[in-house]
Parts: C-alpha cells; structure tokens; sequence
C-alpha cells in the first residue's frame, strides 16, 4: 500500500528529506509524486485513446509544418478538449495564434484551425519507457533514497513518468523558439515546465485551486506565469506562499455568459468513482419522476447502461435547473453565480467534503444541499419541483 499523508504531512515530509532537490535537467521529479501520496486526492489515471494511423500521420505531417513556420506565431496554445478552457484561444484576438489540441473522450471543438497533439503525445510516451534506462543510475539512486524514507514510500512508477518528462521537455526546449509565448494545460507540455520555464510558457488554470492542491501549495519557485480564472485564486496562493508571476484573466465567464437556448432540468455530474458510477447506472437506469441528464467527468471511463441521448457535454450555470455532484470543480461554476448545488456525499477516502467545498463558497449566496443519499436527493429535487409548479398552477 502507498504511504498516504494530508498535505501539511508531506510538506514537511518534503523539507525534511529535501525531496525537490531531485532533478533531471533542472526538472525537479518530485512534483510527480506528491498527487499520489496526498490523503486526500482522487488519483485517476488518464485513459489514452490510441489514434487511427491517418489521425497520426496527420498529426505529424501538421506538427513537421509547423515546426518549420513556428516563427510567424506570437501565441502557441497546448490546450485539453474541455469548453471552457477552448475559450481562451477563442477570446484571443491576436491572429497570429495555433493551438495544439489534446482529445478528451467527447469532441467538443468544432473548430479546423488545429493540430492534434497525438504526435507530440507519441515522443512523450516513448520517452517515459527509455528514460529511466538511459539515466538508470540516477533512478536507482532516487529510488534506493526514497525506500529509506519509509518502506511503503512506493513512487518508483512516478519517479519514471517525471524522467520521461524532463527528458520530452529537454527535447521540446531544443526544437520550440522561445520568441513566442506557449500557453499550456493539462497538454504536450509536463507539469515541471513551470518550475524551469525553458519554454517562455503561461500555464492556464483549469480548475479549483484548493489549500490541499499539490500542484501549487507548498511548491518552491514558480519561473513561469499562471494564468488564474478568478481574482479569488490571486489571494489564496499569496495567502499561502505561492512564488510566481499571477495574471488574472476571466476566460470561464466568457464561456459561461455566451447565449444559449439549451436547458437541462437535473444533471449529474459525475466523478470516476465506483460507488458514484454504479449508483447512477443502477438509479437512472429506471428513473422516470424528472428529466435526468449526466455529464461525464472527462476520465469517467464507465460504461452505463443509460440511453445515450441523457449524455451531455459542457453545460453552464444558466442551463441547468438542479445540478448534483460530488467534490467536481463544477460546483464552483454554479456558485460564482449564486445558484444552489446538490452534493453527493460518497464518504471517499480521508477526504472531508466539507473542507473541499469551503473554496467554492466564497463570496457566494449558494446553498449546499449535502447528503450520502442519492436516491434522496432526486426526492429533495422531485418535492422542490412539485412546490415550484403548484405555485406557478395557483397564480
């Protein structure tokens, strides 16, 4: 079993052992092993979908092209498939822009103007399995060091992928200019860029920063520029010590405030959690009191046995009557605008709900509506519904 610790735990853990002294090629390793040691985190790994062969080798052939012409572009976007994030590279208003794109499970840019990121995701895979060979004294020194800590200190796979990723960065540092800006989350570009900036990179925030995130609490000096949704991630990583450039650019409001005529009157958005995935499927399965619709977590991997027309793809606060969910970075959308959230409490692990939700509160009027009971909730919804329609009825 893994050794488990809340996040103050592993900090000190960290100061203790000088655990970020651990490089390759300036890359500090360790930043891969904190998310799997936290107490607290859902730890789920991406499911890779395994491009077609014409799918890879235009990718390529678009990566070749632009590796030749990088030099006309101000702005290089590394972006994951999830609306809200595409609406930074919409927004922006230089022409001079390309955006790299990492597919989810559901295609949601409608868009031609980009370039899969499958090639880029090839070189990175290879170079997390040769990594570690080549530099395989160092991996042994690191992990012969981390065993002495404690015996179930078990991050040799971690240790692995951070290696493969400093070299990919190496590389990409080689063949990238640093004349234009990249602006990355969640893909190409590994997570330690920031701490090297070797890319003239911004890192885009792609949700909640919480007291207990071990991507930004409690980490050494940021060299690049985050790129914060809301003012009020600005005062917590100040509040608790974040070194680093911070801009603020409201990219999620833009998305959320478009025009829409789409309207959802209960959706689930789920978590990849067992418990959370089979109690859905077994409930809705046969539920017909109100319309219930499911929004996908983009590593929900579970194969429900739900009629396909009840999945949904990138809603926001105005589109949804009654949202359910259970610690998603979602519920943050609803109450940036004041609307009430229903919490599926699934008692995961070490982690409080309460302490999650407590960031999502700030300066909103929402109510939280929590209970272990999902079944309940649909009842709570059900009986707030029949209130609302029998008092529009008397008037």
């Amino acid at each position: 079993m893994i050794y488990k610790l809340s996040i103050h735990e592993l900090i000190a853990l960290e100061k203790k052992y000088h655990l970020w002294e651990y490089k390759l090629f300036k890359y500090p390793l360790w930043i891969h092993c904190r998310e799997p040691l936290l107490n607290t985190g859902i730890m789920i790994d991406r499911k890779i979908n395994r491009p077609t062969v014409f799918g890879m080798v235009k990718s390529f052939l678009l990566t070749m092209k632009f590796l030749i012409t990088q030099k006309k572009y101000a702005k290089i976007f590394f972006l994951m498939e999830r609306e809200e994030l595409l609406e930074i590279y919409k927004i922006e208003k230089n022409k001079k822009k390309i955006l790299f794109l990492n597919n989810e499970q559901e295609k949601i840019y409608d868009g031609e103007d980009y370039i899969s990121s499958d090639f880029f995701n090839l070189l990175r895979y290879i170079s997390r399995k040769i990594s570690f060979i080549i530099f395989y004294k160092r991996y042994q020194t690191i992990i012969h060091d981390l065993k002495k800590i404690h015996k179930d200190l078990d991050v040799d796979k971690y240790i692995k992928i951070a290696m493969g990723d400093a070299l990919f960065l190496k590389f990409l540092s080689l063949i990238l200019t640093k004349k234009n800006e990249k602006i990355y989350t969640g893909s190409v570009i590994p997570m330690g860029e920031k701490f090297i900036n070797c890319l003239h990179s911004y890192e885009v925030q792609h949700g909640v920063i919480h007291q207990s995130h071990t991507g930004y609490i409690g980490i050494p000096k940021v060299n690049n520029t985050l790129i914060l949704y809301d003012n009020r991630y600005e005062k917590l990583l100040l509040d608790k010590g974040y070194q680093g450039k911070l801009t603020v650019q409201q990219y999620k409001k833009t998305f959320f405030e478009k025009q829409t005529n789409r309207y959802y009157p209960v959706v689930i958005y789920t978590q990849p959690i067992l418990k959370m995935q089979e109690e859905i499927n077994r409930l809705l399965k046969h539920y017909t009191t109100l319309e219930v619709y499911i929004q996908k977590h983009p590593k929900d991997y579970f194969n429900y046995d739900i009629d396909n027309k009840y999945f949904i793809t990138a809603t926001t606060p105005f589109e949804v009557g009654y949202p359910i969910m259970y610690v998603s970075s979602i519920i943050e959308n609803f109450t940036l605008y004041n609307k009430d959230c229903y919490i599926y409490d699934l008692k995961y692990g070490a982690l409080k709900v309460e302490d999650i939700l407590e960031i999502y509160m700030q300066s909103s009027t929402s109510r939280l509506i929590i209970d272990e009971n999902l079944n309940h909730i649909l009842h709570i919804i059900e009986k707030k519904e029949s209130t609302k329609i029998n008092k529009r009825e008397q008037k």
